[in-house]
Parts: C-alpha cells; structure tokens; sequence
C-alpha cells in the first residue's frame, strides 16, 4: 500500500517531471505593439503631409486613413480580447 505521507531517503532520486520551456504568451502584444506604432508613425505623417501642402496633401491624406484604420483595429483588438 502506497503512504503518500511517507519521506523517501536521501538516497533514493525524487522522480521529477520532465522539463518543457514555456511557450511564449499568445495575447496578441506583438499586433497590439505593431498597431500602435503604425497609429503613431502614420499620425505624424498625416501632420507633416497636411502642414506641406501639395504632394504632401496626398501622402497625408493616405496615412491619415491608415491611421484611423489602425485605431478601428486598437478598438476591436480590445473589446475582443476583453470578453475572452
């Protein structure tokens, strides 16, 4: 009969589970890093091109809509991450 109470000697090895490395974390703060960087290098794009004029006008115009796409993504990342 087995005592799970019962000290085993100094001897004796200790079985031990095998060593397994940790998996790195899948809570999506590589895309959450990425979409803020994106949101504040193409805001300031947007300001640069808007301020210029001309060409300038065109560039920010492109950059202010990937920034509101990448904020659009902040948001849905966050409601979606909040429920799970």
């Amino acid at each position: 009969m087995n005592d799970p109470c019962r000290v085993t000697p100094a001897d004796q090895p200790r079985p031990s589970a095998p060593f397994r490395r940790p998996e790195p974390p899948r809570d999506g703060t590589v895309l959450r890093v990425l979409l803020w960087t994106g949101f504040t290098v193409c805001a300031v794009v947007n300001s640069v091109g808007n301020s210029i004029g001309g060409v300038g006008e065109g560039v920010g115009l492109v950059a202010g809509i990937i920034s509101g796409g990448s904020i659009a993504a902040l948001i849905v990342h966050h409601y979606a991450r909040r429920r799970s």
